[in-house]
């Protein structure tokens, strides 16, 4: 596992660039059905790559691997063009709007990396913050009764400089 310079076990990504490329390639394979019934469903590939880009920015999110997740992006992009634009599996490039599509969901996969980073750094905050414990008041000083049974006896009119321990009547 790829670990990132001065940061804890938890900020380290999930796997390394060709692990999680490999797994979101499946990810994005399943993630391009629902895609295409969108587009289906509209009548245009933008709501496919809404779809994808959904799917993309979810899994960059929680694998945290920049590279792996650009990767994925760059696959969900063929299978966006050659499933949902071009519906027969033709890759074509079709200039602006294959650029477009391509930054689209390159976008969403570094914004999901940015967001599974942010997260990660927002739970390592709370628990850090909820183990570290916090100094409680000290007491009183009237509140607080002297221990040692050899004090002399104290008059019953002065209860404050009986339990201040004080071994005179009047208030300093």
């Amino acid at each position: 596992m790829r670990g990132f310079r001065n940061c804890g076990p938890a900020r380290r990504s999930v796997a390394g660039p060709a692990t999680s490329s490999a797994v979101g390639y499946f990810v994005v394979a399943v993630g391009t059905v629902p895609a295409s019934v969108a587009a289906w469903w509209s009548g245009e590939p933008v709501a496919g790559l809404v779809v994808l880009s959904l799917v993309v920015g979810g899994y960059a999110a929680a694998i945290r691997n920049a590279p792996g997740a650009l990767v994925t992006s760059a696959l969900g992009w063929m299978l966006l063009n050659g499933f949902v634009v071009h519906t027969r599996g033709d890759l074509a490039w079709e200039g602006v709007s294959d650029a477009v599509r391509l930054g689209t969901l390159a976008g969403a996969a570094l914004i999901g990396v940015l967001c599974g980073w942010v997260a990660v750094r927002a739970r390592e905050r709370s628990t850090v913050s909820m183990s570290i414990p916090t100094a409680r008041p000290a007491p009183r000083a009237e509140l607080v009764v002297p221990s040692n049974d050899t004090a002399p006896a104290r008059e019953a009119s002065e209860p404050l400089a009986a339990a201040r321990g004080d071994r005179c009547a009047h208030p300093v």
